[in-house]
């Protein structure tokens, strides 16, 4: 009977880690998730609901305010592709037709390209360089249901690079990424890019999709990442066509020998800043990081944008020409 009992248990026990493998997958990887609308987003990340007035929100009002205005005056034009049966959108900012040098720069999950990245595409165009951002797939603008956590998405930064390219065959090409889409660029780092791809900038990103699950599984839902994740697995293969574990930035850093800088917040309750070291050492090429104190999930340039653009301009400026 005691045999017959603790059989029931283990497959009761199974079946729920099992269903929440399900649930997990269906909440994180679909763009309509009702739960992920209604509680996960809060859940998951937290910075984004603690809106307290402080000096740092002051500062982000005043970028966002700029990098608004300055997103819907200077767009030379909104770009559109038709790419693995979705259309991708994308904002240009072609502001020096005359240079070479350009900035691809990836928002990060569940965002658009307007809420991440128009404050940074500011900067890189006030610097002088050419700037594209789009909307991943079932991001912003762009179609598609699906939400790949940067594995899918580096095709389609791939496929922005070759946009760049059929008008500028000359283009250097940086590749800049915050959250998802700093693993999205170090993803796409290890596979084979063209030449005029010079470097990549990645904010904030996650070492791995299984890494960034278990983190998000144990801190913010309690729950055991195995074997939950075990059973997660499976479905991400048979929903999404990949495993949590192929979906690697550290796997595919460890092909990458373009120069990279990896930046991070100490604060960062999403992705932990410790994922920032797993990055660095896995990646062959020049290499070089900043932390920044206190700053959460992607709000490093809000607490100190001097030092975070100094650094970033300044890592341009030393390896441009290195990343061939």
């Amino acid at each position: 009977m005691l045999g017959w009992i603790i059989v029931i248990i283990l497959f009761l026990l199974i079946g729920a880690c099992a269903y929440a493998g399900h649930f997990f997958i269906n909440a994180a990887l679909f763009k309509n998730s009702p739960w992920y609308v209604n509680k996960g987003h809060k859940m998951l990340n937290p910075d984004n609901f603690n809106r307290e007035k402080t000096v740092y929100t002051e500062i982000e009002d005043r970028q966002n305010e700029g990098a608004h205005h300055f997103w819907e005056r200077e767009a030379t034009s909104e770009v559109h592709m038709e790419f693995s049966g979705e259309m991708l959108c994308a904002r240009e900012f072609k502001v020096f037709p005359e240079t070479n040098k350009w900035v691809l720069a990836v928002h990060g999950y569940r965002s658009s390209g307007k809420r991440d990245m128009s404050f940074p595409a500011q900067q890189f165009a006030e610097a002088g360089y050419n700037v594209l951002v789009p909307d991943l797939r079932a991001h912003g603008k762009s179609t598609g249901e699906k939400i790949g956590m940067g594995w899918l998405e580096k095709e389609d930064v791939k496929a922005w690079i070759q946009k760049i390219l059929s008008h500028n065959d000359q283009a250097e090409i940086i590749l800049f990424g915050g959250s998802m889409g700093a693993a999205t660029i170090m993803m796409a780092s290890g596979d084979k890019l063209p030449k005029q791809v010079k470097m990549l900038i990645a904010d904030c990103g996650y070492s791995s999709v299984y890494d960034e699950f278990n983190d998000m599984l144990r801190s913010a839902l309690h729950l055991p990442g195995f074997p939950i994740l075990f059973f997660a697995n499976l479905f991400c293969q048979s929903k999404m066509g990949f495993s949590l574990k192929q979906a690697s930035s550290v796997k595919q850093l460890q092909k990458n020998h373009l120069p990279a800088l990896f930046i991070h917040g100490t604060k960062d309750k999403f992705v932990p800043h410790e994922a920032i070291y797993k990055n660095m050492e896995a990646t062959q090429g020049i290499k070089e990081s900043l932390l920044i104190e206190e700053a959460p999930h992607l709000s490093s340039w809000i607490y100190d944008e001097k030092r975070y653009f100094e650094t970033v301009f300044q890592f341009i400026e030393n390896n441009l020409e290195k990343g061939v």
